[in-house]
Parts: structure tokens; C-alpha cells; sequence
């Protein structure tokens, strides 16, 4: 980590995936920080940089992490998301 990335909970900001997109118009400005209780952390300032960040998260999470319940967590909110995007849309 460099320090750049979200202030989101400081000073004690615990775990998980904070992402922090200040205006849409101005991607730049988008950063995010990314602690897992494993002890994993990275952090990332910029948009393309930030979307990377994020989906690395969630695979760590979901397939890398040596703690058998964040794994298990991650696996169940991952299927909650495939079930949301291929459920039919209502008019």
C-alpha cells in the first residue's frame, strides 16, 4: 500500500473493499483500498487502476484467501450477483 487510497473509516478502517469515485466526470479522481483479514491489502488511484483493484479483490476473496469463511462469504454473495444478472427483467 502507498497511503493514497480511500480515507473511508479512518482511523480504524478494518476490512473489505472501499471505493471512492469523487465526481463520474472525472475519472482520475477515483481511488480505492482493499484489506482482507488474511492480511492482504493493496490499494489503487485512477479509474482503470480502481476497476483492476476490484475484481482482483473479489477473486482474492472468493478464491485465494486461506480463511475458509471469507471464502465461503465471498462464494455466496458471487452467486447472489449471477442469479441478479440472469434473472429476466420486468416491464
Amino acid at each position: 500500500m502507498n497511503g493514497i487510497g480511500p480515507t473511508i473509516g479512518n482511523p480504524h478502517p478494518g476490512h473489505g473493499l472501499r471505493v471512492r469515485l469523487d465526481n463520474a466526470k472525472a475519472k482520475s479522481l477515483a481511488a480505492a483500498d482493499f484489506t482482507c483479514p488474511c492480511g492482504q491489502a493493496e490499494d489503487a488511484v485512477g479509474y482503470a487502476e480502481t476497476e483492476q483493484l476490484v475484481i482482483r479483490a473479489q477473486r482474492h476473496r472468493r478464491d485465494d484467501c486461506p480463511i475458509p469463511e471469507v471464502r465461503e462469504h465471498a462464494k455466496r454473495q458471487y452467486a447472489a450477483l449471477q442469479h441478479s444478472l440472469t434473472k429476466p427483467r420486468r416491464k
